[in-house]
């Protein structure tokens, strides 16, 4: 999640403990928030910082899950045009303060007990809060069937890739990912997700489906998904602004 936002008021500090290259266009933030932050698989923080002589604010989703206490982690893509997220590619160092959501945010989540088959939709960087889902199905409820249907434009900016197989190996969670641009290294699926990649998932009709991004991912999704069947209360998504 990417977004400028009015500067909330009830911001919090936090630490940045670790920032890593996760591919060429992605880094991960780590940050210390203490034990006492709350949040729920899928869901968001916006994060300020002072830059420019002004304080500018941004929403990112949140890929950790809630069990691992004291941190959490973002995926921040880059973007030149976005003063936040420039902060944190170009200048953010270990150890700097900064502001951040006393909680997880938003409605775009999911916990045990929702659902016993979850499918996951994302493009690009818009995998961020599933990726949040998953690790906590994977971590937490093997009773949880989970499909991950993921489309990136080059196998090098895949997020996460080892952690997707390795995950993917559970006896309940697949991991799809789908490359649109074809290269001779890649030996998977390819092409956006689309109505043949769906079918041919065979995918449960009464599982819950989460996808998030713009108005124009969103809507490609819903229409999609009801075209292959899936009921429009099955579907649960967050357009990003």
């Amino acid at each position: 999640m990417n977004h400028a936002v009015a500067v909330p008021p009830d911001l919090i500090p936090a630490t940045i403990a670790e920032i890593r290259q996760e591919t060429p266009r992605v880094k991960s933030v780590r940050l210390a928030v203490g034990e006492g932050f709350r949040y729920r698989p899928g869901q968001w923080i916006d994060l300020a910082v002072n830059t420019g002589g002004e304080t500018v604010v941004a929403g990112y989703s949140i890929v950790s899950t809630p069990a691992t206490r004291g941190t959490i982690q973002l995926a921040v893509k880059s973007a030149a045009h976005h003063p936040v997220t420039r902060y944190l590619h170009e200048t953010a160092r270990p150890g700097d303060t900064v502001r951040i959501s006393p909680s997880g945010q938003g409605n775009f989540h999911f916990e045990r007990g929702m659902a016993d088959e979850v499918v996951l939709l994302g493009a690009g960087i818009g995998v961020t809060p599933l990726v949040g889902i998953l690790r906590s199905i994977h971590e937490q409820m093997p009773e949880v069937r989970a499909t991950l249907i993921y489309s990136v434009t080059e196998s090098n900016e895949i997020l996460f890739w080892d952690e997707l197989e390795r995950m993917g190996l559970a006896p309940n969670i697949r991991c799809v990912i789908t490359v649109t641009r074809e290269a001779e290294d890649w030996q998977g699926h390819t092409g956006r997700i689309s109505h043949d990649l769906l079918r041919a998932m065979n995918l449960p009709p009464d599982a819950l489906y989460y996808y998030c991004g713009s108005r124009e991912f969103i809507e490609d999704m819903t229409e999609m998904l009801k075209e292959v069947g899936i009921d429009e209360d099955r579907l649960v998504f967050e357009k990003w602004w």
